[in-house]
């Protein structure tokens, strides 16, 4: 499969290289940036092998997560897209930016683009959104997107407020 590239201007959703490794880890040393995700260290090893994984995930299911970049110097700021979770048997929209991009609205941006994408070219049903209940940035990101609050449940080590948008595109 090709992975497509999608352009939200100032950002480019565009498909992983492991040359991105270097630059998505330095990201995720940012102080506080997994601040609302399950305990976990990203070492340059983990790193690679989440990119790597995205990369097979978009094989195996026509979605995943794209590496987000910014139009005016190609540097690589966080990640967006869809993932299918068997723990729930469901897809979440994600996302990760980093600090520098943040307040711009540019998680909405790419969440809208990657539930579009869902939508209209994989045929997904409906999308999830999981969230830390005291992440209220990213809260107020899902909303912004269409997805209302279902119920709360807790998964990996955490507790998490499921969000929830049905695909407004009739059957054919």
């Amino acid at each position: 499969m090709i992975i497509p590239t999608l352009e939200t201007p100032p950002l480019i959703l565009r498909p992983w290289t492991l040359e991105d490794t270097d630059t998505l880890f330095l990201i995720l040393q940012e102080p506080d940036i997994l601040k609302y995700f399950p305990p976990t260290a990203f070492t340059l090893e983990k790193t690679r092998n989440y990119i790597k994984h995205q990369l097979s995930h978009w094989q195996a299911r026509g979605y995943g997560h794209w590496a987000v970049v910014t139009q005016e110097d190609g540097q690589v700021v966080g990640w967006n897209g869809l993932e299918y979770l068997p723990e729930l048997d469901e897809v979440e929209v994600a996302y990760l930016l980093s600090q520098r991009v943040r307040g711009h609205g540019f998680a909405t941006q790419v969440a809208s683009a990657a539930i579009r994408f869902g939508f209209d070219i994989s045929g997904l049903k409906e999308i999830i959104g999981l969230v830390h209940p005291e992440n209220v940035p990213s809260i107020r990101v899902l909303e912004k997107c269409g997805l209302v609050f279902t119920d709360r449940l807790f998964l990996w080590g955490l507790e998490m407020c499921r969000y929830r948008i049905e695909s407004r595109r009739p059957d054919k």
